[in-house]
């Protein structure tokens, strides 16, 4: 391996080397004050789109440190407004699937092998679910463990409240297909095909709850878990893309697109789109079409509906 020997540099060297790649920047102190609470590493990742050279990293002529701001705050926003959706799906797909199974099959069913697809998933989803249960420090876990034993397998109702999203979805999508709550579930949330369409919707929302969750870079990303193509849903969706699977499904758009489909069933009264038209119209100077956005998108059923 090679040695990693590049120094740390000062904010001023900072400016000085991106001034010198052809990067405008008119306001110095402004500037200043981004690279000491934002980063210039952090940074990185927003302005290469800027860039013409990226070996080199040299910017396009023209470029403005103002852009990237613009962009990284744009970002920010959407990423904000994200969060708080998916924290609204995650709270209703976590309470609709404790109360459907355990209603059909009693308190602990997650622990029951028979309502399994695959035993190796099994095994691996209940051993999370207890390390979970058995390192948070939540009241009631004290109080089930005080009251029941550290080795009683705790109800669904208490288990889930403290397990990952993405253990959420892999506990339901381990359920069998022969068990009837499987399909159930997926129609509460608009999906009349079958399970297969909300797993890859789940998935999609649990990669993208950590990126939104560890502040990550939203913009211009190619994420690589992608829906499943609807024939026939339920609430009002997009055109279908022009090649399912492809370019135009990996980006940033498509993403948001399964977000607020699952807020018809988990949120119904959500203001998103009205959110979504503000942050797009108030940073106007961003390429939403390099993230997937095509023309006149609000005009889609999902966004033209309120």
């Amino acid at each position: 391996m090679t040695p990693y020997t590049k120094p740390s540099t000062s904010i001023e060297e900072q400016i000085t080397l991106l001034t010198t790649r052809k990067l405008v920047i008119d306001d110095i102190p402004k500037a200043k004050y981004y690279l000491n609470h934002i980063g210039y590493y952090r940074l990185t990742g927003y302005w290469l789109h800027y860039q013409e050279d990226k070996v080199n990293h040299i910017f396009c002529d023209n470029t403005k440190f103002e852009q990237i701001i613009e962009l990284y705050n744009f970002d920010r926003k959407l990423r904000l407004i994200l969060f708080d959706a998916i924290e609204r799906i995650e709270v209703s797909f976590r309470s609709v699937l404790i109360n459907e199974m355990c209603q059909a099959y009693g308190a602990s069913w997650y622990a029951n092998r028979n309502l399994s697809f695959n035993d190796k998933n099994y095994e691996e989803n209940l051993g999370v679910v207890m390390q979970e249960f058995g390192h948070a420090k939540e009241d009631f876990i004290g109080h089930h463990e005080r009251n029941y034993g550290s080795e009683e397998v705790p109800p669904a109702w208490k288990a889930m409240q403290v397990v990952s999203f993405g253990t959420l979805s892999k506990i339901y999508s381990n359920i069998d297909n022969n068990v009837p709550e499987r399909k159930r579930i997926a129609n509460i949330f608009g999906f009349k095909g079958g399970a297969e369409w909300i797993e890859s919707f789940l998935q999609v929302v649990a990669v993208l709850r950590n990126y939104c969750a560890h502040h990550s870079r939203l913009c211009y990303r190619r994420f690589t878990s992608t829906p499943k193509t609807m024939g026939r849903p339920a609430y009002p969706w997009i055109q279908p893309l022009a090649a399912p699977g492809g370019l135009l499904s990996k980006q940033l758009y498509y993403q948001i697109c399964v977000v607020r489909y699952l807020l018809f069933t988990a949120y119904p009264e959500t203001d998103f789109n009205e959110m979504l038209r503000k942050i797009v119209g108030r940073f106007s100077g961003v390429k939403i079409s390099q993230m997937g956005f095509p023309d006149e998108w609000e005009k889609e059923p999902l966004w033209a509906c309120k």
